[in-house]
């Protein structure tokens, strides 16, 4: 009898050690998850509610219209990975909608997927989401690594050289080759807070004040920095 008793209770431990991990798995797709690579990755174009306020959409003359809510692939989750991976539902890349499948895990895009149509069906709690994310009190380049890659890439390149796939829209000036800059932090600061405008460079350069947190400014300044030595 205690055996069968001791075996019956492995039987139950075993059972619900196998339903937590996979309840917290990390290769299990949440909201959650879902909520940081839309922050990171896509509030640039589609904006923080996903109306199509995103900055870059907001600042480039001519941009398409970016707005979820109008979107027709959000009923059909298929639809909705293919344009996340390739740019296209169609699986073609879109000059405008870079393909995520290359940078994304696995995990990161059915997440994305879940978020998405979570932020479209239910904005407000989806936003309430988005606004709990925390940033870490102290700059490093690796945050600003993550931060220009996800937003400035596009325009400026990989390496900071001016040849983001954007550099093919926005010609008049072209996006600067920061591999080339000598501007003290000051400037950086200013210019990356207040857009191109305010400083009399290109009208493109989005402001940035509203969009990061002191942290994440002054971590990506750390990081453009760090693109100049490089290719000295």
């Amino acid at each position: 009898m205690r055996i069968l008793i001791f075996i019956l209770f492995l039987l139950f431990f075993s059972c619900n050690a196998v339903f937590a991990y996979t309840q917290i798995s990390p290769t299990t797709p949440t909201i959650e998850k879902g909520a940081k690579v839309f922050k990171q990755r896509c509030t640039l174009c589609h904006g923080r509610a996903g109306m199509g306020e995103g900055i870059l959409a907001m600042s480039v003359p001519g941009y398409p219209d970016t707005n979820l809510m109008n979107s027709k692939i959000l009923d059909n989750p298929e639809k909705l990975r293919k344009t996340i991976i390739w740019g296209n539902a169609d699986g073609k890349e879109s000059e405008f909608s870079p393909p995520w499948g290359n940078e994304l895990s696995w995990t990161e895009i059915e997440s994305l997927v879940l978020f998405i149509r979570y932020l479209t069906k239910n904005t407000e709690h989806a936003v309430a989401l988005l606004d709990k994310l925390t940033v870490q009190s102290r700059p490093d380049i690796k945050t600003g690594s993550k931060i220009f890659h996800s937003r400035c890439e596009r325009c400026h390149g990989k390496t900071g050289k001016g040849d983001g796939k954007m550099s093919k829209i926005i010609k008049n000036p072209p996006p600067f080759d920061l591999t080339q800059s000598v501007m003290p932090d000051a400037y950086l600061r200013m210019i990356i807070s207040r857009g191109g405008a305010t400083m009399k460079r290109s009208p493109s350069m989005p402001p940035w004040g509203n969009e990061l947190s002191a942290t994440e400014l002054e971590s990506v300044i750390m990081y453009i920095k760090t693109l100049r030595v490089r290719h000295k």
